[in-house]
Order: structure tokens, then sequence, then C-alpha cells
């Protein structure tokens, strides 16, 4: 359940490992473009009320001297100065002079009738006035925008307040006092835009971009819209970038977590993590003296069991375990473990033997005789009880474990060469390497009473054995018929599932019982 419950995280953080990545650069590139598209647009917006308030200060400027000229107010000097300014000042329409609320003579001439002003649609308190719809005497249908100082107003056609559109983008001027244009504007989008200018909302409604610049200085507000069609457009490059970028992050993720996933549940992983919370068990193999039928020992294989089942056999976790390098925890835990399980048994019984497999790691690392002397001295166990078995495959250099295994035998363990014949070395091995008996290969005992060509090895190997006066174990011995023909043949030792199967200590215990 657990190892399920993982998989399927590391599946989800697969594909989250796939899909964050062009997620992330999706939104990335679309806040970048929103962001550079929003500074672009506010800086529309702030050009077109840069204008705006320009043409409001250069129209207050000429009007700042007038009150202090010395001619009669609508005298043919005093109006001829009034049209000399309004000549020479490019945004100004008129320039007319005010008198108790109505024009009494402008930069036209005299009024034939004073022309009645309305009340100022916005007023600084300091004389300064601003209407933002006044009719003017030769344009009824466009009314023009009004500024005093004093009593002189200078009225300005509103077509200079008409921001014009770049590209897309779409702009407007508005007055804060009714939220109007100050020019026509002839644009559907115009309600939202006057929307966004009151509420003061900005960025994206609906399928536009907006963005609001207000005047500090005068009742004005300059807005400014974009359609999403080229907003997106603006997406598309750091749409591409950003893609790219998130389908490489996500190629990496993906690399990595499906390599973190392999070596998590990798068998090397899976069997140190077993190794490390204790998870392998010993199991008791029984060995039976043929002479007499008692059990005289057994050998300890080591299982790895889950739900009382093998996770794998033992030879594929005797390879597992070489090819990973912890022979040497597993030879250490099954040692433990066994004279933990069955220790006093090994006390009482001194002709009692368990036989241990030694990898070649074992040998190589040259402190296998100081782990048996740790666990076997105090315990009241000989060390003659302790015998040790090698195959052939793992003794690579004869040379060096000739060393090791000499030291074992002067310590007092007995040294067995499992799997014989079953290599090309055999004999060589038997030469070069210091043993004190043989364990004939399942494969072989097998062949007894069946006509294969392997059936002639077995007396071969047997005498072997007698011309070097070596112990001999049979192991795979399933047939009363393969046990009556090995006795006869001088083999001491047998075991298979003839007599047992492996199992755990207690059931040992009680096989013991029975064939003492």
């Amino acid at each position: 359940m657990r190892r399920r419950a993982l998989t399927s995280l590391l599946t989800l953080a697969a594909l989250l490992a796939g899909l964050l990545p062009v997620a992330a650069g999706l939104y990335f590139s679309w806040v970048y473009t929103l962001r550079v598209e929003t500074q672009h647009l506010d800086a529309l917006a702030q050009q077109a009320l840069a204008r705006a308030e320009q043409v409001f200060d250069e129209a207050q400027s000429e009007l700042s001297g007038l009150d202090s000229i010395p001619q009669p107010a609508c005298s043919p000097a005093h109006i001829q100065r009034l049209r000399q300014i309004a000549y020479c000042t490019p945004f100004v329409r008129e320039i007319a002079y005010v008198e108790n609320g109505a024009i009494a003579c402008s930069s036209m001439g005299e009024a034939d009738h004073g022309r009645q002003l309305p009340a100022a649609d916005w007023s600084d308190g300091n004389g300064r006035q601003i209407w933002f719809r006044v009719t003017h005497t030769l344009d009824d249908v466009r009314p023009s925008v009004a500024i005093s100082r004093g009593n002189h107003l200078a009225l300005i056609h509103a077509s200079h307040f008409q921001a014009r559109p770049v590209g897309d983008t779409r702009l407007a001027v508005l007055s804060t006092t009714d939220w109007l244009p100050l020019a026509h504007v002839d644009e559907p989008l115009l309600p939202s835009m006057i929307d966004t200018a009151v509420t003061g909302r900005e960025r994206i409604q609906g399928d536009r971009l907006y963005a609001v610049a207000q005047s500090t200085r005068l009742p004005i507000v300059a807005v400014g819209a974009q359609t999403r069609a080229q907003l997106m457009a603006a997406w598309t490059q750091p749409l591409v970038m950003m893609t790219l970028l998130g389908v490489l992050l996500s190629t990496l993720l993906m690399w990595a977590v499906r390599r973190f996933a392999r070596e998590y549940f990798s068998p090397a992983t899976a069997l140190l993590a077993a190794i490390r919370r204790g998870e392998l068990r010993v199991a008791y193999h029984p060995q039976i003296r043929l002479s007499d039928g008692r059990c005289v020992g057994a050998e300890l294989l080591v299982r790895w069991p889950d739900q009382n089942e093998p996770v794998m056999s033992t030879d594929d976790l005797v390879h597992l375990a070489e090819h990973s390098g912890f022979e040497h925890e597993i030879t250490a835990r099954v040692l433990r473990t066994a004279i933990a399980e069955i220790g006093d048994l090994l006390q009482r019984r001194p002709e009692l033997t368990v036989s241990l497999n030694l990898a070649s790691h074992d040998l190589e690392r040259g402190d296998i005789v100081g782990l048996l002397t740790e666990v076997i001295e105090g315990s009241g166990i000989r060390r003659s009880q302790i015998e040790l078995e090698l195959t052939e495959r793992n003794l690579i250099q004869a040379g060096p474990a000739a060393d090791a295994l000499a030291q074992l035998r002067e310590a007092g363990h007995t040294v067995l060469l499992d799997d014989f014949g079953t290599g090309y070395s055999s004999l060589s091995y038997l030469h070069d390497l210091p043993v004190d008996a043989l364990k004939i290969d399942r494969a072989f005992v097998g062949t007894i009473g069946a006509e294969t060509p392997h059936a002639p090895l077995v007396p071969h190997i047997v005498e072997i054995a007698r011309s070097r006066k070596l112990h001999m174990v049979a192991e795979g011995v399933e047939t009363e018929q393969q046990a009556s023909y090995l006795r006869q043949q001088g083999v001491e030792v047998a075991q298979g599932y003839l007599y047992a199967r492996p199992m755990d200590a207690a059931e040992f215990r009680q096989f013991l019982a029975t064939r003492s």
C-alpha cells in the first residue's frame, strides 16, 4: 500500500513537473505582457493629459498680463491687443473681455448684445475659472472650452483637446465635473472609458485594457483603451519564449522526477531500506546426517518477506546484494539474527552447527573475522559451530580469498565450497583454497537415478572429496532414492525438501526436537 501510494504520488509529481513549468510560462508571459502594455498605455494617457494641460497653460499665460494693460476696456486699442494675442496663440480661438458675467467685447470686436456666460464649471478660488462647454458665435454646433483669469477670457476650440488614436489604442480627455469628453469623440468605447474614469478602475475590463491619468492641477483626466486583440498580439513573442522555457524546464523536471522514481523504487534502494528497517528475516534449512537421520544443523538463508511471501527468491536477493554492495550488511544481519533466535540451542548442543553464506565483499573487507568475534564472543557458542560457505562466483581472486579463509580456519571455523562443479575453476579452487568440505550442487543431485549426461558426475565429485579428505554435504535432496545413493557414496550430510523446507526459528526448534 505504501509503495502504491508513493507511486501515485510520484506519478502526480511527474505530471505536475510536466504541466507546472508550461503553465507558469503562460502565466508569467501574460503578466509580463500585461505589465509592459499597461506601462505603454499609461504613458499614452499621460501624454494626452500633458497635451491638454499645455493648452490650458498657454492660454492662461496669455491672459495673465491683460488686466494690467493701460488701454481702456473695449477701446479700439484694447480690442487690437486682444486680436494680436488671439492671432499669435495657436490654441486660442477668441480672447474676450468679461464684465458683469457677460462678454462686453472680444478679439472679434464689440459685442452687439453682451453674451451672458453660464456659471463656471470649475473655479480654483483665486480668480481662475473654466467652462467646458461654451457656445461660440461662429459655431453653435461645436462648443468651445473657456478659461478666465480676472476680467479676460480665452475660448479654445474643443478639437485641441481631441487625443488622436495610436494604432488600436483609443484616447479621450474628460472633465471631472460631468465626466464628459472635452472634444467630440465618435467612439463606441466612450461609455466604458467614462465608467473607468468615474470608478477609478484600471487594467482589464471586458475585452479591453484601460489606463487613467488624473491631473493634479485641473479637473481633467485622460483615459486610454486598448483592445484585447492588440494585447494578445503583444503577448505572442513573450508567450513563445516563456513557453519554450517552460517546456525545457518541464523536460528537466520530468527527467529528474523519473530518475528519482527509478532510484527510489529500484530493487537496490528497496533492499537498503529493508536492511535499515530490519525487514530481512532468517530462514533455517535443516541439514540431516544421512547415517542416522538426525538433524545436525541448518543453513542460514535470508528472506525478504512481504505479507508472508518473499519479495524475490533467495538467489535473486543474493545477486542483488552482490551487485549493490550490501553483502556485508546482509551477512551481519543474518548472523546477528540467528544468534539472537537460536543462540541458546547452539550453547546447549555443541554438535549443532549453522552454515553462513559469505560473499566476496565479506572477504575483501577483511573484517569478517572481527564480525564473527564480536557476535560470538561471550555467547558460549563455539567457533566450530559457525560454518562458512563460499560459492565459486564469489572467488574471483583465489590468492586474497585464500588468505582470508586461512584466517577463518585458524580461528576455528569450518569452510565449505558451495555449488561445487557448477563453475569452470572448481578443481583449481580446491588446489588453491583451504576448504574443509564440499557442497554438491542440487543440479547434480537431481540427476541421480536419471538417464542424463550429468548423472555420472556425482561419483567423480565424491571421489575428489575423498582424495582430499573433505567432508561432503548434498543439497537439493528430494527423494529417498537420492538420499540412499548419497549415503552409499559416503556423503555425510544432506538437505532438501525430502526432509524439510526452509523454516523460521520457532519451526526449526520444533523440527529439531523430532530429529534429535
